[in-house]
Order: C-alpha cells, then sequence, then structure tokens
C-alpha cells in the first residue's frame, strides 16, 4: 500500500531494503512532543483502530483513517454481506479537536465480491484511490462535495453464530453456482451472455421490454453496440465476445427491419477489444475502442468502411484504461475514462476526466478532483454522452449485487468545469423487465433509435 501512496503521489518508491532499516523515523504514539516536533499536515491510520488514542492535535488536518480496516482480520469485508447490500462502502473519517466524533470526510461505494477475506481485501485497495484522492484534494485546497448523507463512524461487528451459518451458507451456493457455469460454458449454454436488443423511442422513457433481440452465433455473444449513420443506412458496431478464445474483437453489421444484415468482423488486432466507440473528425471517422489489454487507449482511423482501421494514435500509455469517451461541451473537448491501479484491476468504480486540446488527445490535462465520481452504481461508462435539449446526459452501468452490469442509470451533467463535476440520475434502469435477465449495461442513442444490451442467465447453444 505504501508503495501505491508513492507511486500516485508521483514519488520514487522507498525501496524494500529501506523499509526494514532504522531509517524511517519512528515516534511513539504516546510522544506527543515528537510529534508536533514532526508537524505532519495528517496521520492515516492503517492499523484498524480507527484513530483511537492518537492525538488529533498532532496534525493540522487531524487524524485520517477508513471503516475499510478492522482490528479483527476479515470483519470489514464481512459487515457488507451480512446485512445484504448491493455494494460496500468505504468511509474515510477524521478525528480532529473540532469535533467530538469522527466526522466523514469522503465516501466510495464498490462491487461486492463474495468472500469475506477477498471482500476486505478489495476494499483496503480501494481506500488507497480514495485517500490519494483527498489528500491532493487537500494539498490544493479543494474540498469534497457535502456527503449526501449523514454516515456516523460504527466500528465492524463480529458476527453472531446464526449470522456466520447463514454467510457460510450464502458462499458455498455462489461458488457452487461459479462451477456450475464453467461446466454450462464448455457445453455451449453461454452463461451470461449478453444480448444485444433494438427499438425506438426516447431514452429516459422507452420500455425495455419492447425491444426486439438480435441473436449472435452459437458460442459467442454481442455487447456494447454503437449506432452510426453511413448513407442511408444505420451500421451497429459492438463487442463480439468469442467464448473459445476467451476474448472480443469488434464486428458490426447493418440494420435493416430489426435485424443485422451484413455482420462482419471489423477490428481483431489479436488482444481483447470491446466498446467501440465512434466519432467523426475533420471528415474522418474514428474508433476509440476499449483497448485495457494492451494498457492505452487507441485511435483507430477508417481507410474503408465499415471495415478498413488503421491505428492512428494512442494515449495514456501504460494505463489501465476502460469504456472510454469523448463529448464536447461549450467548445471544450472531455474524456471521460475507466481507470484502474490496483491489484484487482477493477474498473468499475472511478470515473476521470480530462481535458483534451482535440478529440485525437494531443495533450491531455487530468480533472484536479479525479476520480470525479468514486461509485460502482454510476461511475463506468455505459456507452456515448448525448444531448437533448441542451442537456447532456451521460449513460453510466449499475456494477452493484455482485453482478458486473447489474443495471443501467442515465445521469444527467449538471455542471463540468476544472474546478466542479456534478452529474444526477435520471433514470435507472433494473434487469426485472423480461424473464430470465440478470443485467443490462450499455445504451446508444441515434435520433429516434435506442439500441441497448441485455444479460441472459443462460444464451444457449445459438
Amino acid at each position: 500500500m505504501l508503495y501505491r501512496l508513492e507511486l500516485a503521489a508521483g514519488e520514487t518508491p522507498v525501496a524494500s531494503d529501506d523499509l526494514s532499516a532504522n531509517n524511517i523515523p519512528r515516534i511513539s504514539l504516546d510522544d506527543e512532543e515528537a510529534l508536533h516536533a514532526l508537524a505532519p499536515d495528517v496521520i492515516l491510520d492503517l492499523s484498524g483502530n480507527h484513530g483511537a488514542g492518537i492525538s488529533a492535535a498532532s496534525a493540522r488536518h487531524g487524524v485520517w483513517f477508513t471503516d475499510a480496516f478492522g482490528s479483527v482480520p476479515g470483519i470489514a469485508g464481512l459487515q457488507p454481506l451480512l446485512e445484504g447490500r448491493p455494494v460496500s462502502s468505504i468511509n474515510l473519517f477524521r478525528r480532529s479537536l473540532a469535533q467530538a466524533l469522527p466526522d466523514l470526510i469522503a465516501s466510495a461505494a464498490v462491487n461486492i465480491k463474495f468472500v469475506a477475506s477477498r471482500n476486505e481485501r478489495f476494499l483496503a485497495e480501494k481506500s488507497v484511490s480514495l485517500i490519494l484522492r483527498e489528500l491532493k484534494r487537500r494539498a490544493r485546497g479543494l474540498l469534497s462535495a457535502t456527503p449526501s448523507e449523514t454516515v456516523l463512524f460504527v466500528a465492524p461487528r463480529a458476527p453472531g453464530t446464526s449470522e456466520t451459518l447463514a454467510y457460510l451458507g450464502r458462499m458455498v451456493g455462489e461458488l457452487v453456482r461459479r462451477a456450475w457455469q464453467k461446466f454450462a460454458t464448455t457445453l455451449g449454454l453461454r452463461p451470461g451472455m449478453f444480448c444485444i436488443n433494438l427499438t425506438e423511442g426516447e431514452p429516459l422513457k422507452f420500455n425495455p421490454a419492447l425491444a426486439e433481440a438480435v441473436t449472435s452465433p452459437a458460442n459467442c455473444y454481442y455487447a456494447d453496440p454503437f449506432l452510426w449513420p453511413h448513407g442511408e443506412d444505420t451500421w451497429c458496431f459492438f463487442e463480439s465476445f468469442d467464448y473459445h478464445m476467451g476474448l472480443g474483437y469488434i464486428s458490426a453489421g447493418r440494420i435493416e427491419n430489426g435485424r443485422f444484415e451484413d455482420v462482419r468482423t471489423v477490428l481483431a488486432p489479436g488482444y481483447h477489444l470491446s466498446f467501440p466507440f465512434l466519432f467523426e473528425h475533420d471528415g474522418q471517422l474514428f474508433m476509440m475502442p476499449e483497448s485495457c489489454a494492451s494498457r492505452r487507449i487507441e485511435l483507430w482511423r477508417c481507410t474503408s468502411f465499415p471495415d478498413g482501421w488503421e491505428l492512428h494514435r494512442t494515449a495514456l500509455e501504460g494505463t489501465n484504461a476502460s469504456d472510454s469517451t469523448l463529448v464536447q461541451i461549450d467548445e471544450q473537448w472531455w474524456l471521460f475514462t475507466n481507470i484502474s491501479d490496483d491489484p484487482f484491476a477493477d474498473m468499475s468504480s472511478e470515473l476521470h476526466l480530462f481535458r483534451a486540446n482535440s478529440p485525437l488527445l494531443e495533450r491531455l490535462e487530468p480533472h484536479p478532483l479525479n476520480p470525479v465520481v468514486f461509485d460502482s452504481r454510476c461511475a463506468r461508462n455505459a456507452g456515448r454522452i448525448w444531448q437533448r435539449d441542451g442537456v447532456f446526459y451521460r449513460p453510466a452501468q449499475d456494477n452493484s449485487h455482485g453482478t458486473y452490469g447489474y443495471g443501467l442509470q442515465l445521469m444527467r451533467i449538471d455542471e463540468l468545469t476544472m474546478e466542479r463535476y456534478r452529474e444526477s440520475s435520471v433514470r435507472h434502469i433494473t434487469p426485472n423487465f423480461k424473464r430470465g435477465i440478470i443485467g443490462c449495461h450499455h445504451i446508444d442513442v441515434l435520433d429516434n433509435r435506442i439500441v441497448f444490451d441485455v444479460r441472459h442467465r443462460y444464451g444457449g447453444r445459438g
């Protein structure tokens, strides 16, 4: 964790040999005089004692701690599982002289891991990003938005016998389900299969149950659809995922009478691609697919529609960036992307913004409040940002209930500057509109036409 803190701060990481040497200051918590002499800005307590016994007067910004750590290993990760929460919360608190009780600095929400020990490790890793964000904001004199609800610090409690047995039962059930899914994959039943649906209407009002499904070939699924007009036709670009190869590539098909015609592979470089975001610039068509496997953002230029593409430019080299999209608001280009640097490679919890000099991303300036959204229920992009009546809407994935792509949120962008970012949910689509659906996680809009994907528990052999 110290290594990741230093990397994110832009410092040279401490060598592991130095960590065991005697050149690191060691100060007793009882030695208030030495603490005052050190004059720290923040004291960060990662011991699981939640700042207890540390003088809040010793640091300018007090003693910080999170509820992602407990004095008893596993308890913090078990708590949300016992309570049946759709997500695990991470709350960053501060003890200070000005407050009798710890006050909340900021909160984050991440998807559930069904094993308590793994859930706790996940919470600990994601808490690093939250702590770093708030430290950087303090250093720049910026404050996080006031939390929408009051959160009182409550130390994680040990479970009772009945709760422990219930948790063990659910964990065994989940292990059995996952084992069956692996076996079902070998049978060609396509567990967790995504399927593209077509309909018409207004994105804020349409009924997803009335959409027509597009069937994918055997041992494959279709996801992440994007619409694009070409002449008198409308094409749909999407991810094709091959269960046998275990990776995705980009396909496209012409929409005719609610079906895909002339379906073909358009981009398959040999590593996983998805989320084929399309845009036009200076009369040329570009694609910015999700290329997280290559640890960079890639821009591909169309040389022959729909299946001729050449790599034009890359950006954010060495970065795990996923589901990136571009939008121009008030003559300013913005890159919205989901970034992760934790060992879990979680791409669903943090939304990062960059101001761009152009859609070709020659120069990118990170937003000082990054990640501007830290909530797996609305952070990950779920398609192209669109505009209606002067208002911009960002589709976002709801990754909760332990499911990737559980639902869709339509987020209205209320304010976007280099000083602030605010958005609010105006529609929440959950997988309860058809039998056998366990998720829906992407949407695109072109005029009156809507395309979205849904996730089936089992897709069948096709």
